[in-house]
């Protein structure tokens, strides 16, 4: 049996959590995270890489949200366009 090295060090948390924040539009989440990435030696560089990774996750729901609104406004509503099911229980959403 081999044994496997851990990579999830305190610096790389750090970096998940900056990404978090980042996706969760929390500033305050973000500057916590950056402090203590700041305070453990990250780099400003690694630091911004994990806000583009986040930015790049989060941009794909979006734009795939503005396709389907664009596809339901084109064929003329749900009816044409493929019902999706609501949210919540009770056919409501929000």
């Amino acid at each position: 049996m081999s044994q496997s090295t851990s990579h999830m060090t305190e610096a790389v948390t750090e970096l998940v959590a900056i990404g978090a924040a980042i996706a969760a539009n929390c500033e305050p989440c973000f500057r916590h995270h950056f402090d203590s990435a700041r305070e453990l030696g990250v780099s400003k560089e690694d630091m911004r890489a994990a806000v583009k990774m986040a930015l790049a996750v989060k941009a794909t729901p979006h734009r795939k949200m503005v396709e389907s609104a664009e596809r339901y406004l084109a064929a003329g509503g749900p009816e044409t366009a493929g019902a999706v099911e609501a949210c919540l229980p009770g056919g409501t959403c929000c």
